[in-house]
């Protein structure tokens, strides 16, 4: 599940700063934003001749379903901001400085670090399920993690398994 907890999208980003992790890997849809360690090259997960097209569709279908899980976890997550009375941009402001352990350095009131501090709490609470949710949706047509995982690291490398993920992904 390594891989699949590396990327969100949007603001989101500043919940791993906090220490709460990611949400999906399904970001690679919609942005390439960070790059992976690229692993050693070998026969087992870099040629796309490796994986049958039945396995690209299952690996394109759990990336839609994990796009509506980030979808929701997105949602959930603006809606903690949105009861705590903080802006997505003074919590991504915050969360970057407590990762440079410059919390000190932020210019905000009290209610703005307690709504921060209580905000980070729900999102952290929230990453278990989210985990969950994400294995179930990778799983749900017979895919292992551990195949999904080695798909997405070829699928990083070669360009035309991009397209051609892309393309099952549209197909939906």
């Amino acid at each position: 599940m390594n891989m699949i907890n590396n990327k969100l999208k949007g603001f989101a980003v500043a919940i791993l700063i906090v220490g709460a992790g990611t949400v999906t890997n399904s970001a690679f849809a919609q942005k390439k934003q960070q790059t992976q360690p690229v692993q050693p090259k070998t026969e087992q997960n870099t040629p796309t001749t490796s994986f049958t097209d039945a396995d690209l569709k299952q690996f394109a279908d759990a990336n839609n379903r994990l796009i509506v899980v980030q979808q929701e976890g997105e949602k959930a997550m603006l809606a903690i901001l949105a009861e705590e009375k903080l802006s997505v941009e003074k919590f991504s402001e915050m969360a970057k400085a407590h990762q440079q352990q410059k919390m000190n350095e932020v210019k905000a009131t009290p209610e703005e670090f307690a709504a921060f501090n209580r905000s980070a709490q729900r999102m952290i609470e929230m990453q278990p399920t989210m985990e969950q949710d994400l294995e179930k949706a990778i799983v749900k047509d017979g895919m292992t993690v551990e195949k999904y995982e080695q798909i997405m690291v070829a699928f990083k490398q070669d360009p035309a398994m991009q397209a051609k993920v892309q393309k099952l992904m549209e197909q939906k």
